[in-house]
């Protein structure tokens, strides 16, 4: 294996979050204790490995019962402007609320450019059984 090649650490849990996850969405209509146990495993996975879980994925989960939020069938989706123009999501399982402050111009911080340290692209794997790994640098230490 080469020196240069980084394989991504804890790819198995991030696979299995994402499973989780798409399980979560999936049962949600059809049975809502079923998908909040598969959400409350799925962030399970992520505190014990230490991994952190995508903003936006966090966004469709509910903090307190961990069920998926679908607008329209597991959440109520409103536009509030008073006190504060924001986007309120209430979950219907456990009734709680998530507010979203909505600002003009306003990006999260992983979505703006100065964040991205590197850029995993995952291929399959080679013939020889060797992984293709492509890894795009962006040096935020412009003194070196």
């Amino acid at each position: 294996m080469d020196t240069d090649t980084k394989l991504c650490q804890g790819k198995d849990i991030f696979e299995r979050m994402n499973y989780l996850y798409q399980a979560s969405y999936l049962m949600a209509l059809k049975n809502r204790v079923v998908a909040s146990y598969y959400g409350n495993i799925m962030i399970g996975c992520g505190k014990k490995s230490v991994l952190r879980i995508e903003s936006d994925i966090k966004r469709t989960l509910c903090k307190c019962c961990q069920s998926p939020l679908i607008p329209g069938e597991t959440a109520k989706v409103r536009l509030v402007s008073k006190p504060v123009k924001c986007v309120k999501w209430t979950c219907l399982t456990c009734l709680s609320v998530k507010r979203f402050p909505t600002k003009k111009g306003y990006k999260l911080w992983t979505e703006q450019p100065a964040s991205t340290n590197q850029i995993f692209n995952y291929r399959s794997k080679l013939k020889d059984g060797k992984p293709n790994i492509v890894i795009e640098e962006n040096n935020l230490c412009k003194d070196k």
